[in-house]
């Protein structure tokens, strides 16, 4: 379908299939907006970056961004669609897969990380920021994510951040993404300094996607269901979209702005979990203003893309916002009702840094709000993941000790009269000593040789 497009049909569409909001397209200085290079690892971590590389620019029809894949399974790799071939990186050694385990994975990347190394340092030395991509629950990617983002943190010294999926409740792979995710969260606390004294964090922002949640989205309310796309597909292009549209959204042009270096500095490089939020607004229903920025205001905690269950009032470290407004409605928002929305949000969330923008677009009836927020707490599913894995845990040994097992029996004798048999020892001699011992070291060394013979 893509192939059939021009630029700026290609740029409005993900893979040529996901829709992209209409501002995207209208074209924009890439320049302005942040240079982000995506790293997926594992076939989960794979197919979410195989999103990313699907989206394209407006002016060229070439991939927005720089994106490389590493996977043991040489099989997992065939089915993506954007990532060229010498941009996948196999684990040699392992392309059968490491069988979600994440100490084979984690061996299988440090066998294999000198050559990948090089390529990421080579290929994204011009990025701003590098993102490491994985899923949580498998074997190549648990085991790989927190090794690479050390890797880069201190050796590129380009600022990294990580894109991490939880599986869906499953005794073996909730215990996986606990552990790597246990190992990984301090990172956002873990200041470092290297020899040049450049400062940073072991990692600078996680988002979390929890695919109960965007299975759960995609069961009950699709955002596209005439694409009848699988969960997974969906949940890929739900991340990939949002964070695109929230880079473009810098780089538009507005009175009000909030721009790239805002995004950076306020929001991406402050040790957080990132939480986004997405909200249209039908202004042919929305009778006052006030009641506009009632609504702008409600966004951030009524409308999650990726994950729920966050603590607002006591984890929010600081919260941006851009409110897309048709060309003919823009007057609805100037730097009076601007004050007005800061008020209502020092009310909402004191203490929060609050980096507000607006940008006008062609639509004539709907705005759309979009929120991004640096949390200093996990969201629900991730804070329980250890209780989740632990009772997993518990509910398979429960069932192992209940279960009837293979006990049988004692074999059945096949003397019906069950009468005791007497055991002779045979040699070419019974009276001889000799003859005796002859034989049973005859006997003992046909054993050795092989266990059947006669």
């Amino acid at each position: 379908m893509a192939k059939n497009l021009d630029n700026r049909q290609r740029a409005g569409l993900i893979d040529g299939v996901w829709p992209l909001e209409g501002f995207v397209s209208q074209g924009i200085d890439e320049a302005s907006i942040i240079k982000y290079g995506f790293i997926g690892l594992g076939q989960g971590g794979s197919k979410i970056v195989d999103a990313f590389a699907g989206i394209r620019s407006p002016k060229d029809g070439e991939p927005v961004y720089t994106c490389m894949i590493v996977n043991s399974n040489l099989g997992d790799m065939k089915p993506l669609r954007n990532i060229p071939k010498h941009l996948q990186f196999g684990l040699k050694g392992y392309e059968q897969g490491v069988g979600k385990n994440p100490e084979i994975g984690k061996k299988a990347f440090l066998e294999n990380g000198e050559e990948i190394f090089t390529q990421i340092a080579e290929r994204m030395s011009d990025c701003q920021m590098i993102f490491v991509v994985g899923s949580m629950g498998g074997g190549t990617g648990t085991g790989a994510i927190n090794v690479l983002i050390d890797a880069i943190a201190d050796y590129i010294g380009i600022p990294v951040a990580s894109i991490v999926s939880l599986p869906a409740p499953h005794e073996v792979e909730s215990l996986n993404a606990y552990n790597a995710t246990a190992e990984l969260i301090p990172k956002l606390s873990d200041h470092r300094q290297d020899e040049n004294d450049r400062l940073y964090r072991g990692v600078e922002n996680i988002s979390i996607l929890d695919n109960l949640k965007i299975f759960e989205d995609h069961r009950d309310n699709p955002e596209f269901p005439e694409l009848k796309l699988t969960w997974d597909f969906y949940s890929n292009y739900k991340v990939a979209s949002i964070i695109h549209e929230w880079n473009v959204l810098t780089g538009m042009e507005s009175h009000i702005s909030l721009d790239a270096a805002d995004l950076m500095n306020n929001i991406l490089l402050t040790g957080g979990v990132l939480t986004y939020a997405k909200k249209k607004i039908n202004l042919d229903e929305t009778v006052s203003t006030e009641d506009l920025l009632t609504q702008i205001v409600e966004t951030y905690k009524g409308k999650n893309v990726l994950a729920n269950g966050f603590d607002y009032k006591k984890d929010m470290k600081a919260l941006g916002l851009v409110v897309v407004m048709p060309k003919n409605r823009a007057d609805m928002l100037n730097q009076d009702t601007l004050e007005l929305l800061r008020l209502k949000f020092r009310d909402e969330l004191p203490n929060v840094g609050i980096y507000p923008g607006f940008v006008s677009h062609n639509d004539s009836n709907t705005a759309i709000v979009y929120t991004i927020a640096s949390m200093g707490g996990l969201p629900e599913r991730a804070k329980n993941l250890r209780k989740e894995a632990e009772e997993l845990q518990r509910i398979r040994e429960e069932k192992e000790r209940n279960a009837s097992g293979f006990n049988m029996g004692e074999k059945i004798s096949r003397n019906p009269g069950n009468t005791p048999i007497r055991k002779v020892s045979t040699s070419s001699n019974p009276f001889g000593n000799d003859a005796q011992k002859q034989t049973a070291a005859a006997n003992e060394t046909k054993k050795k040789f092989n266990p059947f013979a006669r």
